[in-house]
């Protein structure tokens, strides 16, 4: 079944986060790991890079994330999760706004699924993922190629501090779930309402309350 193959790769991509890993294993081991053709892997594989959830490098391999689309970590290490949390709260909301202008019916129906799985998703680690993906969705619902490309390199930092941030405020613990979820549905109706002012002022909200979060004021 389509849906269960894909929840399984899903499942191993979060399985290969939780151990620190970034490089999945080679596809005819991974298609073993799945019990899938070779040809369906790469359907599957291709669907979650559309979607940002890993990216490929000939002759390198398949990594979980965004691409990386500057210098490795060391140039990740000189920002700091203020100085990303920010960046966001400029960009994203603008982000947010375009999608309400230019989103599709597929658009919203992609950006609601993802929020029916964050509402049950049973651990942080699962929850961060969705919220990773729904995040690019809005990116990617803008329908422009160099606003998802922005993105992606302003999300691959996150990977290096924002993770390990939140680990430290929330523990295991489902973290900021509930309140956000609400936030993300207030963002969600805006786009589907195809309001940009809404749209961006929801964001905008959201992220400033997911700074003061991540900085003491739970």
């Amino acid at each position: 079944m389509t849906d269960t193959d894909l929840a399984r790769l899903r499942t191993l991509l979060d399985e290969t986060a939780r151990r620190g890993e970034e490089r999945l294993p080679p596809e005819p081991r991974l298609s073993e790991v799945l019990g899938v053709s070779r040809g369906r892997l790469r359907t599957l594989l291709k669907k979650l890079e559309d979607e940002g959830a890993i990216w490929r490098h000939v002759g390198k391999g398949t990594f979980v994330g965004p691409r990386q689309l500057v210098d490795g970590p060391g140039l990740s290490m000189s920002f700091s999760v203020d100085d990303i949390l920010h960046a966001r709260t400029v960009f994203e909301p603008q982000l947010a706004a375009e999608a309400a202008v230019h989103a599709t019916v597929e658009d919203i129906d992609l950006i609601e699924a993802c929020l029916e799985e964050m509402k049950v998703a049973g651990s942080l680690l699962q929850w961060k993922r969705l919220d990773e993906r729904l995040h690019r969705l809005i990116a990617q619902a803008t329908h422009n190629v160099l606003l998802l490309t922005l993105y992606d390199t302003l999300r691959a930092q996150m990977k290096f501090t924002l993770d390990r941030r939140i680990e430290q405020v929330f523990g295991a613990e489902p973290g900021p779930k509930n309140d956000t979820d609400s936030e993300h549905r207030l963002i969600f109706q805006a786009i589907r309402d195809h309001d940009p002012v809404a749209a961006e002022t929801s964001m905008r909200q959201h992220l400033r309350s997911v700074r003061g979060k991540l900085f003491g004021l739970r």
